[in-house]
C-alpha cells in the first residue's frame, strides 16, 4: 500500500468500511464510474484508458511524492470489497480547508446513496479533522441530486452559500451549493494561576456581566483574590476549554454546595460564540464532574431571557426542573444527574 507522507495514519475504518490510499488497480473501475456519471461531476468528455492511464502514472503517482499534495484520493471499501473513491481536494494547508469528493459504483447509488456517502463522509471527517487537523471540510455540488443535500444535512453539513445559475447544464443554468462542516473538537484542562487575565476578560464581558445574577464590574483586585482562592478550592471545578487550533474558547465552573448538590456556570470567549461550542463544553464538564461524584445533582439557574444558555443546557441533556426565582430573579432551574 502507498503512503501519503503527510499523513501519519493513511487507512481509516469504521463499521466495516475504510478507506485507503488510492490504487491503481482500481482505475478502470473509476473510469466506468465516472463515465457513467459524467453529467454530475466536472468532467468536459468521457474518459479514454489511455487518459486513465496517464492520470494516474503522472498525477496520482506524484501525490505520494509530495510533502503538502493539492489532493489526498482514496478508494472506498465496504467490507474489503470496492465500493467507489474520492477523498480531499483543491486542499488549501494555509487555511485548513479542503473539499469532499466522492463517487460509488453507479448500480449502487439508487438503494444504498445514503447508506455509503454517510459511512465515507465519517471516515473522511476523521481523515480531516483528527488526522490532519483541518477547520473545515466542504462539498461543491451541482443542483441536480437534492437526496445528497439530505445526507449532507443528516451528517451534520450546513449549507454555506448557493451560488444561483452558476453552472450551464443541458440547456439550463443551475445553482452550484456548497456545504461545510466546521471542525468542533474541544478539550479542557484545569484552570491555573496563569488564566487569572483570561478569566478577568471573561468575566467583565458586556454579555456576560449582563447574564450574570451579578451584573456589576468586577475589579481586578477582587477578581485576584477570588480566583487565586477559587483555584485552590478542592469543592469548585474550574474547567478551560479550548479548540483544536488550541485557543482558548471558554470555561465551566461546578461548584459543589451542600446535601450532594452542586452549581454550573459556563462563559465563552467573545471571539467563539454562535460556533456550537457551549453546549458541547456543558455535557464534556458536567459528565467528568458525574464520574467524579456520581451522587451528585448538578444545578444551573438560568435568566428567563437567556435563550441561548437555556438552549446549550438542554442541548447537553439537562433537564427543566422548575420556574423560579435565584437571586431575587425569574430564573429556569435545569439540573443533572446520572
Amino acid at each position: 500500500m502507498r503512503k501519503y507522507k503527510c499523513l501519519t495514519n493513511n487507512t481509516f475504518e469504521a463499521n466495516g468500511f475504510h478507506i485507503e490510499p488510492l490504487r491503481d488497480e482500481d482505475k478502470y473501475a473509476i473510469l466506468e464510474i465516472r463515465n457513467q456519471q459524467i453529467y454530475h461531476l466536472r468532467q468536459a468528455e468521457p474518459l479514454t484508458k489511455e487518459k486513465q492511464e496517464n492520470y494516474f502514472s503522472t498525477v496520482v503517482a506524484s501525490l505520494f511524492d509530495q510533502e503538502k499534495p493539492s489532493q489526498l484520493l482514496f478508494s472506498f471499501f465496504e467490507n474489503n470489497e470496492f465500493i467507489g473513491y474520492g477523498g480531499l481536494v483543491h486542499i488549501n494547508w494555509i487555511d485548513k480547508n479542503a473539499e469532499i469528493s466522492f463517487v460509488m459504483k453507479t448500480e449502487l447509488e439508487a438503494a444504498h446513496f445514503s447508506k455509503y456517502w454517510s459511512n465515507y463522509l465519517n471516515l473522511i471527517e476523521e481523515l480531516a479533522f483528527s488526522e490532519l487537523n483541518f477547520h473545515k471540510i466542504f462539498t461543491y455540488a451541482f443542483d441536480l441530486r437534492p437526496h445528497l443535500y439530505n445526507v449532507l444535512l443528516l451528517n451534520g453539513f450546513k449549507e454555506e452559500a448557493r451560488l444561483k445559475e452558476h453552472c450551464y447544464f443541458d440547456g439550463t443554468f443551475l445553482d452550484v451549493v456548497y456545504h461545510a462542516k466546521w471542525n468542533r473538537k474541544i478539550s479542557f484542562r484545569k484552570a491555573t494561576e496563569k488564566d487569572m487575565m483570561l478569566y478577568f476578560d471573561w468575566t467583565n464581558d458586556a454579555s456576560v456581566r449582563e447574564n450574570s445574577y451579578q451584573s456589576g464590574a468586577i475589579s481586578l483586585e477582587n477578581h485576584q483574590n477570588w480566583f487565586q482562592n477559587k483555584i485552590k478550592d478542592a469543592t469548585c471545578s474550574m474547567l478551560v476549554f479550548e479548540n483544536h487550533l488550541g485557543n482558548a474558547i471558554g470555561q465551566v465552573r461546578i461548584q459543589n454546595t451542600e446535601n450532594n448538590t452542586a452549581i454550573i456556570g459556563i462563559s465563552n470567549d467573545k471571539n467563539h460564540r454562535g460556533k456550537g461550542y457551549a453546549s458541547e463544553m456543558i455535557r464534556l464538564a458536567a459528565e467528568s464532574f458525574l464520574m467524579l461524584h456520581p451522587e451528585v445533582t448538578i444545578s444551573a439557574y438560568i435568566k428567563l431571557e437567556n435563550t441561548a444558555s437555556e438552549k446549550a443546557f438542554k442541548k447537553a441533556g439537562f433537564e427543566l426542573e422548575s420556574v423560579l426565582n435565584y437571586e431575587n430573579i425569574p430564573s429556569f432551574h435545569y439540573i443533572k444527574k446520572l
